[in-house]
């Protein structure tokens, strides 16, 4: 039965599928216009319109495609849409009934960050999950950029371009990981390329990044420069939970002690093999491991370790401990190089 909930935070990715769904049903061929009639939108409906749209019925002009916005009616919000058991039920009863040929496209769009989701153990949900399918789409968090590469990968192949893994790595770190600024550095690269199709190191830096991220962040700490880092962490902190900051740096950091440690016995292509990385970052990391020490690489470690543990028991406010974190460094004075030699401890 052609029922869905999409809900999520990967706004790209469910406009995507909605069209795709869209296209299948009203435009299988490509290239001709669709009618109002067969696609119509609504927007958290009152319970009549939403059961007229469920009972909708097809005549002359083909199938029908719905997309309705309900996160009102499937998440837990100060202006949720109230029913009674009865409406409830007629709902239920109506979503059995739905048309073959009436496409429902429920969605619950969610804010980047926002941890609500549908309770599934509504009467509602589960009718949904009975008759048709649900699935979430969930935004990528800066630190998956093992998850976020294949998909640009394929992204790349639909425009039409070729890039090696250096190149996509390359725009991952300089854009960051929400698809929609992905895509949107895709179409420019492209009109700068253009007529060529291969997308070269010189085009990424030419297109620019579209935002700042958690790479800038790494970047400048491992600079020295301590106090741009915090104002870039405090920007991040109005858009970002400061877990999903935490987690990339910690994880960024394991690596990066890593590399300093095996850098002088390992080449490149052995350390992304031992620590899981593409050669190409292994690479840009030694460079950029110049500047700093293994003792202030394992003080910067420790510090982000113990600023999780003081916003967690509620001691510090996140942008105070990440400025501990960054600034205070009587917590790795002590640190020598006995420590060094044994730092995967602290990976």
């Amino acid at each position: 039965m052609p029922v869905y909930l999409f809900w999520g935070d990967e706004d790209f990715t469910l406009e995507n599928e909605i069209k795709s769904i869209q296209d299948g049903v009203l435009n299988p061929e490509g290239g001709g216009e669709i009618s109002p009639l067969n696609y119509r939108c609504l927007d958290n409906p009152d319970f009549k319109a939403l059961i007229d749209a469920l009972r909708a019925q097809p005549m002359m002009f083909g199938d029908i495609v719905y997309k309705i916005r309900a996160d009102k009616y499937f998440l837990e919000t100060t202006k949720k849409v109230k029913l009674d058991d009865k409406q409830t039920d007629e709902v239920i009863k109506a979503l059995d009934l739905v048309s073959d040929r009436v496409h429902i496209i429920l969605t619950c769009p969610i804010e980047k960050g926002d941890r609500k989701k549908p309770d599934s153990r509504k009467k509602l949900y589960k009718a949904v999950q009975k008759v048709g399918s649900i699935k979430e789409f969930t935004a990528f968090k800066a630190y998956e950029e093992y998850k976020i590469l294949p998909v640009l990968k394929t992204m790349v192949q639909k425009a039409g371009l070729k890039a090696d893994s250096n190149v996509l790595t390359m725009i991952v770190r300089q854009v960051g990981p929400s698809l929609r600024d992905l895509n949107t550095a895709l179409e420019k690269i492209k009109l700068i390329i253009h007529p060529e199709k291969t997308i070269t190191e010189n085009a990424v830096k030419e297109a620019g990044g579209e935002g700042r991220n958690v790479f800038l962040i790494s970047d400048l700490i491992l600079e020295g420069k301590y106090s741009n880092a915090l104002l870039e962490i405090d920007k991040m902190l109005d858009k970002s939970h400061y877990l999903e900051i935490l987690a990339f740096l910690q994880g960024s950091f394991s690596k990066l002690l890593m590399t300093k440690v095996y850098a002088n016995s390992m080449s490149s292509f052995d350390i992304a093999r031992k620590t899981g990385q593409n050669e190409y970052a292994v690479k840009k990391s030694i460079e950029k491991l110049g500047a700093i020490s293994l003792k202030e690489l394992i003080r910067i470690k420790q510090g982000l370790t113990e600023a999780e543990y003081q916003i967690k028991s509620g001691q510090k406010e996140p942008l105070l401990a990440f400025e501990c974190a960054l600034f205070d460094k009587s917590g790795g004075a002590g640190f020598a190089a006995e420590n060094a030699a044994n730092a995967g401890g602290l990976f």
